[in-house]
């Protein structure tokens, strides 16, 4: 039952394979691979047919039936993510959730992984100095993290939410100038650029906006964007001066 289910997950007929995993559940409980087969029911729907709800019902099950299975604590992480894209009292139960996971022995790549969730989460709540503090963790222990680029990026932008804008303003300086490849660096400056305008300093927005353009694609869509600001902000600098 186990390997036609995966045969059918690996043919992305999900359905067909969900219901081998719980009739292997059903017909022999005592077996050993009932925590794999409940993990990927939960995956399954988690992942391919973005079902939370149903991801959530197996999640549990297995985080509260199976905690010295190898898939106890992936489960935690799953439970959590799934939580974390409903509404209000979802997101605050994924909360709880990932402080309880700090608490764990997790690997480097988990650990991170929470440190951002749990960051856009406090976000959402409007809890800036929490996601700030959740950001810092990440960066300072681990400085070579594939997700520091976000991680400065979303410390910015928890400031210009927060009213804060001149640190906003360093912040985003400081992910655009460190991680000029990477989308953050990109999302960095396009906010920028937006605090140089809402300011009026047209000609640091334009050379904002410029420095974007040597970045991409002529045919993406954000150089395009780009472009057109620029040579509106020129109008609206030309205007200015001569007035």
């Amino acid at each position: 039952m186990y390997d036609q289910a995966i045969k059918l997950w690996g043919e992305q007929k999900y359905e067909d394979s969900i219901q081998n995993l719980i009739a292997l559940t059903k017909a022999y409980p005592e077996d050993e691979l009932v925590d794999d087969s409940i993990f990927w029911i939960a995956n399954i729907y988690q992942l391919y047919l973005h079902n939370p709800a149903q991801a959530i019902r197996y999640y549990r099950s297995l985080t509260k039936g199976f905690e010295t299975s190898e898939y106890y604590f992936p489960s935690m992480i799953g439970l959590a993510d799934a939580y974390s894209s409903q509404e209000k009292e979802g997101q605050q139960k994924a909360i709880l959730i990932y402080h309880k996971l700090q608490e764990t022995k997790l690997t480097q790549q988990q650990f991170e992984k929470i440190q951002q969730q749990l960051a856009q989460l406090h976000i959402r709540f409007g809890q800036y100095e929490q996601a700030r503090v959740e950001l810092k963790k990440l960066i300072i222990d681990f400085p070579d993290s594939p997700l520091n680029a976000k991680a400065y990026h979303l410390i910015g932008y928890s400031y210009f939410l927060s009213n804060q804008v001149s640190l906003a303003e360093l912040t985003f300086k400081e992910t655009d100038d460190r991680y000029q490849q990477s989308v953050a660096s990109l999302d960095s400056a396009l906010s920028l650029a937006d605090i140089y305008e809402s300011q009026d300093r047209l000609s640091e927005a334009i050379k904002v906006y410029q420095s974007i353009l040597t970045r991409l694609d002529q045919k993406e869509i954000i150089f395009q964007l780009a472009g057109n600001r620029i040579a509106k902000l020129k109008t609206r600098l030309k205007q200015t001066n001569k007035g």
